[in-house]
């Protein structure tokens, strides 16, 4: 299970040192970063993952973690872009220690592809998402908006927010809904869900070891819908979410 946290995470980690990048005008960030990821399934793991970084700002494309992007309209306050971005959700049965978990279907990672608008204020900073995927694996949708307000706190750059991801009832039945197959097979209840709205907030910290080299920490806590905990899949009623990683700046 990878879920839809590790895009959350790959975004939470690579806002974090792309305001960074943004701040120096430099275009190029690269590093490697370990994440703590609790599991809501019944019978999987807490999990550790390690995860490369990498942030490129351009004048017309940008890459930040899983997510790349074509600017349509850029100055100082606002960008508008097209983006390409991987779901960041998947479930692995094999690896459930429950044997009827284990039943059920794989779900797959999937490409998303959409647009995004960015704007940068005094009040701080604002960020909206629509994509959909493209692979035909859920067919589903999902919009993400956040708010944060970064702070430079003696040689510490601290980034609170918070924000609300919107999975469509295909996307969010896609991963937590049971099919009757599933439960024929399984016994597990059969379980068809609407669409979910997940807020969560979190927080992040940059702290520059030398002129290039940078340390970061963070951590996410995200609510789940009734849509989401209702599943006979889901264990939890929310996730935490504690990464660090160090970057070079070029």
């Amino acid at each position: 299970m990878l879920k839809k946290s590790l895009f959350c995470f790959s975004a939470l980690v690579s806002a974090c040192f792309s305001g960074q990048v943004l701040a120096e005008n430099t275009p190029l960030t690269v590093g490697a970063s370990v994440l703590y990821m609790q599991s809501p399934y019944h019978g999987d793991k807490d999990r550790y993952y390690p995860f490369p970084l990498l942030n490129y700002e351009g004048d017309h494309f940008f890459i930040s973690g899983w997510q790349a992007g074509y600017y349509l309209w850029k100055d100082n306050s606002d960008q508008l872009s097209v983006i390409i971005t991987s779901s960041g959700q998947e479930y692995r049965p094999k690896k459930n220690d429950f044997s009827d978990m284990r039943q059920l279907d794989k779900r797959h990672l999937t490409l998303m592809a959409g647009g995004m608008w960015r704007h940068t204020a005094d009040w701080g900073v604002v960020k909206t998402s629509l994509v959909g995927d493209v692979l035909g694996e859920s067919n589903g949708m999902i919009w993400t908006t956040d708010w944060h307000y970064p702070l430079t706190l003696g040689g510490f750059t601290l980034n609170p927010g918070v924000g609300l991801s919107w999975n469509s009832a295909r996307e969010t039945g896609y991963y937590y809904g049971v099919s009757q197959d599933e439960s024929s097979r399984s016994g597990i209840a059969s379980y068809h869900s609407g669409d979910s709205w997940n807020p969560y907030a979190e927080v992040s910290a940059v702290y520059p070891l030398t002129s290039r080299w940078q340390l970061g920490v963070g951590g996410r806590y995200q609510w789940f819908d009734n849509a989401v905990k209702d599943s006979p899949m889901v264990s939890k009623s929310g996730q935490v979410m504690v990464w660090s990683g160090v970057s070079y700046t070029f």
